[in-house]
C-alpha cells in the first residue's frame, strides 16, 4: 500500500529531505518518528511537502493517486486556522487521510465554539467570554482569577503566566494585547484550580481511551507557573527549575472510567477523527472540566499520546499503524 505523508514545508530538512535520519535533528521530529514507523511496518512511504501553491500542490497529490495520506500539515502559509482548508481540499479531491476532517479541525480551533457546542451537550466548561478586535466592554459578572487566551491558537501560542489576570485592569490589558499582537478574539475564561490531564484518544465508531496523563508543577507555590505555558513546553531548563513534569495520572479505577467516559464524549461532539487528545482539569472535588481539544496531536515518540499508547502495550510502530488501518476503515464503510 502507497502511503503519501504530506507535511508543512518548514519541517522538510534539505539535507535529509527524505527523512533517513542522518542527523539528530531529523530524528528527534515527529516527521521522522512517523516516515520511521511506516517504512518499519512495510508501507511504500513517499513524503510531499504542502505549498505555497496549493494548486500545485493539488495537482501533485492527484498525479500521485497515494492509497493514504498521512496528514501532518498544521497550517498554511503561517496561519493555523488554515490547517481546515487543507484538510478541505482533500476531502473535495476525494483523497483518503489520516485524523479529523475540515469540521471538526475548524471546532478544535475555534475554542470559543468548542466551549459552546460542549456547554450544549452538558460537558463541564469554564465560566468564559470571548471579545473580538476591537470591543472592551466586559461583562458585570467576572470570575477572577481568569486566564485570557488566543481564541484560534493552539500549542499554547500566546499563553505565558501573564494571561492569569487577577482584577478587570488586568483583564482589560490581556485583552488589548492579544487584539493588538495576534489580531484575533481573545477567550476570556475562569481558572480552573486542580489537576491538568491529557487523555489520548483512538477510533471512531469504538474509542480507545489511554490511561490519562498529567502535568505536575512542582514548585507553583513558589511563583512557579500554574499553567502550561509556551516556555513550559519548550523549555526542559525552565522545567527544572520549577519541578515541572509529565507523568502517568494515578487515578481511582472510578475516576479513570469517568475521566475517559467524558473524554469520549468530547471527541465524539467536536467530530474529531482517528485520534486526538482532550485536555481537562481535574478539582478537588471531582469534577472534570473541559480545557482544550486537539485534532491530530503531535504523535512523536515520547510525547503524551505516544506514551499513553504505550503504557497501554501498544509501541509507537503499533499505534501508528493503528491509525492508518482506522482512518482506511472509515473510507471502507
Amino acid at each position: 500500500m502507497k502511503i503519501l505523508v504530506l507535511i508543512d514545508p518548514e519541517t522538510i530538512f534539505p539535507e535529509d529531505p527524505h527523512f533517513k535520519g542522518e542527523s539528530l535533528e531529523v530524528r528527534q521530529s515527529m516527521e521522522f518518528h512517523i516516515i520511521s514507523s511506516l517504512r518499519e511496518l512495510g508501507y511504500e512511504t513517499d513524503i510531499q511537502v504542502f505549498g505555497p501553491d496549493p494548486l500545485e500542490s493539488a495537482r501533485d497529490l492527484a498525479a500521485r493517486k497515494p492509497d493514504l495520506i498521512f496528514n501532518l500539515t498544521e497550517h498554511f502559509r503561517g496561519d493555523r486556522r488554515q490547517d481546515a482548508n487543507i484538510a478541505g481540499l482533500l476531502e473535495l479531491m476525494g483523497l483518503p487521510f489520516t485524523g479529523t476532517g475540515a469540521e471538526g479541525l475548524l471546532l478544535c480551533r475555534d475554542k470559543v465554539t468548542a466551549k459552546r457546542v460542549l456547554g450544549y451537550h452538558k460537558i463541564r466548561v469554564p465560566h468564559f467570554f470571548s471579545r473580538d478586535p476591537g470591543a472592551t466592554k466586559l461583562p458585570k459578572r467576572l470570575y477572577f482569577p481568569m486566564i485570557v487566551k488566543p481564541a484560534l491558537e493552539d500549542g499554547s501560542d500566546g499563553i505565558s503566566m501573564a494571561s492569569i489576570v487577577r482584577d478587570r485592569e488586568e483583564l482589560a490589558a490581556r485583552i488589548a494585547m492579544i487584539h493588538e499582537r495576534m489580531n484575533q478574539p481573545a477567550l476570556c475564561e475562569e481558572f480552573i484550580e486542580g489537576r491538568e490531564l491529557y487523555v489520548g484518544l483512538i477510533g471512531n465508531e469504538r474509542l480507545t481511551a489511554f490511561p490519562a496523563r498529567e502535568i505536575r508543577f512542582g514548585r507553583n507555590t513558589e511563583g512557579g507557573p500554574q499553567i502550561a505555558t509556551r516556555k513550559v513546553k519548550l523549555d526542559e531548563e525552565y522545567r527544572k527549575k520549577w519541578e515541572i513534569s509529565y507523568g502517568h495520572a494515578e487515578l481511582s479505577p472510578d475516576l479513570e472510567r469517568k475521566v475517559a467516559r467524558v473524554s469520549k464524549r468530547i471527541f465524539r461532539a467536536l467530530q474529531i477523527r482517528d485520534y486526538g487528545r482532550i485536555d481537562l482539569r481535574l478539582r478537588e472535588s471531582g469534577d472534570i472540566v473541559f480545557l482544550e481539544a486537539n485534532a491530530n496531536p503531535n504523535i512523536c515518540d515520547g510525547e503524551d499520546l505516544a506514551e499513553a499508547a504505550e503504557r497501554a502495550g501498544i509501541n509507537h510502530t503499533s499505534l501508528v499503524d493503528r491509525i492508518v488501518k482506522i482512518a482506511l476503515a472509515r473510507y471502507r464503510r
